[in-house]
């Protein structure tokens, strides 16, 4: 177990999701910090991590445990409203909606994938 509470944050809903929501250590030295990839062009992007819940989801091409700030491409239910930006990720594993029924979870089965072939919604996608 590691003592470093950056690659370890505090989850507040962990038992409720049953499962880890920050990538792992092993996923996380595969993911670029924020900034890393700002020469590539956004199709060219690896996606490394979605998350969601409900009609949002949130694809990250970048994350920076020590600020546990990421970057990627988020559609909050209106695909014509979709677009590129940064996420906080301790907010977003702290949400929770709907009379406490809905929490946001990381898609434990994602398969990283450049952008271009991750059928990301919206005209903002690439």
């Amino acid at each position: 177990m590691t003592t470093n509470p950056n690659l370890d944050p505090q989850e507040v809903n962990r038992v409720r999701r049953g499962h880890r929501f920050y990538p792992s250590p092993a996923q996380l030295v595969k993911v670029p910090r924020t900034y890393a990839t700002d020469e590539i062009a956004l199709a060219d992007k690896v996606i490394h991590l979605h998350y969601f819940g409900g009609a949002c989801d949130w694809w990250l091409v970048e994350y920076d445990p020590d600020n546990q700030l990421g970057f990627g491409y988020a559609c909050l239910g209106d695909p014509d409203m979709a677009e590129w930006g940064y996420v906080d990720l301790k907010e977003l594993e702290a949400l929770v909606a709907h009379q406490g029924l809905l929490i946001i979870e990381r898609d434990c089965y994602w398969t990283p994938r450049r952008a271009s072939d991750a059928n990301l919604p919206g005209r903002a996608a690439l």
